[in-house]
């Protein structure tokens, strides 16, 4: 009898630290909104880079009214008293349509998107990489980043490594619109000739927002239209998706789809990974409006979710790098 009894307590206690291992292994976490209310709003919020301290938050905010692509200003947000300040506009930004904002790891560089006037060889009108010094007397002047990464086509969504390398989205070669994701190694000052990233990494339609974390090892990005992007129930609409790849023995992995609620049938796309390494932040339109819907709305319900902060437009979410890099361990 008391052989049994000893014998159920073993099973019992092998059967708990088996579920603690799982359960640690396989965390139940969702994505929460990033400083709701204040960068996070009613209105279209997209892109984000933190200062390498983690106290400062440059984004983009969009207005979707008269113009193509939107009107999109850089703004920034900052640490006071354990809160984040009201955004402003930086002095750069306002009256141009710029976007993506990325700091450079050592903090002393802000590249970023522009359709502002661009280098006398590149095609007006057309998206092109930016790059602008933080003294600590404020901003230096911004200047475009020449060929060979400057193209005919659209360059955008900058991000760096700290040994330099650039990576960026680019449509060169290709119709408009259709962008893929290459990179530039920093020689002696100078960026070298771009190179077109792999299948593994140009696996969609389209392939942009690129994140490399400082040590080049991960890289996080967006892309329109795989196979296995998460659709909506109604109308086949498909928007872009987040994917990570990892560096193994010097070559990028293949592809793989992020889970635990960070994509939806909404657009997400804007990874990065915060300062400390311990979360990632990206961009998410998602709302609770699909077709169909699993009840009838009422009035006050489609009111209250339309002037909600996840009303279909930009806002930025986080959830802990756990989520991306249990892709790792597979």
């Amino acid at each position: 009898m008391l052989r049994r009894i000893r014998s159920m307590i073993i099973l019992a206690a092998t059967l708990v630290v088996l579920g603690l291992l799982t359960a640690a292994h396989s965390p139940e976490q969702r994505p929460e909104l990033f400083a709701p209310g204040i960068i996070s709003t009613q209105t279209d919020e997209s892109s984000g880079s933190f200062s390498p301290d983690g106290k400062v938050f440059y984004f983009v905010e969009r207005a979707n009214y008269t113009t193509t692509p939107p009107m999109s200003i850089i703004c920034v947000s900052r640490v006071k008293n354990g809160n984040w300040t009201e955004p402003e506009v930086v002095s750069f930004s306002g009256i141009y349509l710029d976007s993506s904002p990325r700091v450079a790891p050592d903090g002393k560089r802000l590249f970023f998107a522009s359709r502002r006037p661009a280098p006398p060889a590149t095609r007006p009108g057309r998206w092109k990489i930016f790059v602008v010094d933080i003294t600590a007397n404020g901003w230096g002047q911004p200047h475009a980043l020449p060929s060979p990464v400057a193209s005919d086509g659209n360059d955008t969504n900058p991000t760096t490594a700290a040994d330099g390398m650039l990576y960026f989205a680019s449509d060169r070669g290709a119709a408009p619109g259709y962008f893929h994701i290459y990179r530039s190694q920093l020689k002696g000052g100078e960026y070298q000739a771009p190179e077109k990233l792999g299948p593994e990494i140009n696996g969609g339609e389209a392939d942009i927002a690129p994140y490399v974390t400082p040590d080049g090892n991960m890289l996080l990005f967006a892309s329109y239209n795989r196979p296995d992007i998460v659709r909506a129930a109604g109308a086949d609409y498909p928007r872009t998706d987040l994917y990570v790849s990892f560096l193994r023995d010097g070559t990028w992995a293949k592809a793989q789809h992020l889970e635990h609620g960070i994509n939806t049938f909404a657009a997400e796309t804007n990874p990065l990974v915060s300062p400390d390494g311990k979360s990632l932040y990206f961009t998410s339109e998602r709302s609770i409006f699909n077709i169909p819907q699993p009840k009838r709305l009422t009035t006050k319900e489609w009111d209250d979710a339309y002037s909600s902060l996840e009303n279909g437009l930009g806002n930025i979410f986080r959830i802990s790098i756990e989520a991306v890099k249990e892709l790792d361990r597979r």
